[in-house]
């Protein structure tokens, strides 16, 4: 009799435990591995840049090309301070496939990695896409010009967040949407540096 009892009490809790794991995976898989729709913007301090010259003249490395790596295949890269947990940096590496160089020691058709400001935040309900300055991801496949400079880290950055990168193939909607550079964007279609790209087309 109470062999029975001990056996039902050990049943009902592995019954519980199994439950508990369950409810765990459960949670993980399909609320705290999520993504959301939500996109957390914050501000960044970037130099100010009058014209398209003036950006050419502060970059260090201008190339054309296209990545073949979707954002979730991307190395996302996010730090905090220690005492607060509050995010002290974040960005995504890329991998970009270049095929013009138009300023830069660089030969094409090489591949190198490039920072972008962009990233996931993790939350209890799944992740988020934090970004600065309204800067959208590099898309899957699309032509980009981009404007870069390496950190202290040796690794290429998109500078100034949207104003670093320009699609040449008219295949990112959010890219051309984006207002405020339209105008660098038309001075780059008026100057020759840029006609094997066919800013124009």
């Amino acid at each position: 009799m109470k062999l029975n009892k001990v056996v039902k009490k050990q049943n009902i809790i592995l019954t519980l435990l199994a439950g508990l794991l369950l409810i765990s995976s459960l949670y993980y898989l399909f609320i705290y591995n999520s993504v959301k729709d939500t996109i957390i913007n914050t501000s960044g301090v970037y130099a100010s840049f009058e014209s398209e010259d003036e950006l050419f003249n502060s970059a260090e490395l201008i190339v054309s090309g296209s990545t073949s790596q979707s954002f979730e295949e991307r190395k996302k890269m996010i730090t905090t301070f220690s005492v607060t947990n509050a995010i002290q940096d974040f960005y995504t590496i890329t991998d970009f496939q270049v095929e013009h160089v138009i300023k830069g020691n660089l030969t094409p058709k090489t591949t190198i990695q490039v920072g972008e400001p962009i990233s996931y935040f993790q939350g209890l309900t799944g992740k988020s896409k934090i970004t600065r300055e309204n800067y959208t991801e590099l898309k899957k496949s699309s032509n980009y010009l981009l404007f870069l400079k390496k950190n202290s880290g040796g690794l290429y950055f998109i500078m100034n967040a949207e104003f670093g990168k320009y699609n040449t193939d008219h295949t990112d909607a959010d890219d051309e949407k984006y207002a405020p550079k339209q105008t660098f964007r038309e001075q780059m279609i008026q100057d020759k540096t840029y006609a094997p790209l066919k800013l124009d087309r």
